[in-house]
Formats: structure tokens, sequence, C-alpha cells
């Protein structure tokens, strides 16, 4: 695959995310848990979502730290293997983020549970992302 340098589609995803976290405040919804956990759940798959675009288009270059032309040097195999472990280690926090998320609810658990979790979930994915290499 030729990489073209665009910013196009990360464009569309953050206008697509912002409506999309934007229309929770029109749910019929009244309950602040409910809407706390759809809001932390929309984030962590949000960047989950992003990864995988990353992922399909080799756009790497979207990552802080790797500019366009590392990108077009490192090659298709390379940004296609730097893109999925990125995917892998956010994906798979979004999973537990939402597994947790909908225990909770059905237990009765505080949402601050899921705040935290949400939040040490995100950081801990971030920081675990440092050590991969292109």
């Amino acid at each position: 695959m030729e990489l073209k340098k665009s910013y196009k589609g990360f464009i569309i995803w953050m206008l697509l995310y912002v409506v999309s976290c934007f229309s929770l405040c029109f749910l019929p919804i009244v309950d602040s848990v409910i809407l706390t956990r759809l809001s932390l759940n929309m984030c962590t798959i949000g960047v989950a979502i992003l990864a995988f675009i990353i992922y399909k288009t080799e756009y790497i270059y979207w990552y802080n730290g790797i500019t366009y032309e590392d990108a077009v040097e490192a090659g298709s195999e390379r940004r296609k293997a730097y893109a999925w472990k990125h995917c892998r280690r956010f994906g798979g926090c979004a999973l537990i983020c939402l597994v947790c998320s909908i225990v909770f609810h059905i237990v009765g658990i505080s949402m601050w549970y899921d705040i935290f979790l949400v939040s040490i979930g995100i950081v801990a994915a971030a920081i675990s992302t440092i050590t991969i290499k292109l």
C-alpha cells in the first residue's frame, strides 16, 4: 500500500466522536449513573475505533512521535505491525472496561469504580504503547 499524507480520516473520526458524545445529552435517560457509564464506554470505544482506523489505513503518523517520513520509510508491513500493537492495547482496554461496566451496573456497584477503571485503563494502555517501536 502506498501511503498518502492525509488527516481527512482523523478529522472525520473526530467530528463523529464529538457528535456522538454530544448526542448523549438527547437520550431519554434520566439516570446519571447510566449516562456516566455510557460516556465512559464511548470514550474507550472511540479510542479503540481510532486505533483500528489507523491500523486499516496505516496512517501511523497520526500517533505522536511518528513523522510521515518515518512511516513511509518503515514500509507497509512494519506500519501494520506497529498499528496492530496499538489497536490490541486500546481494544483490550475498551473491551475490559465495557464488560466491567456491565457487570458493575448489574451488581449495583458505584459508578466511581467505572470512572477509576477507565481512567487507569486508558492511562495504562497509553503508557504501555511507549515501548512499541516502529
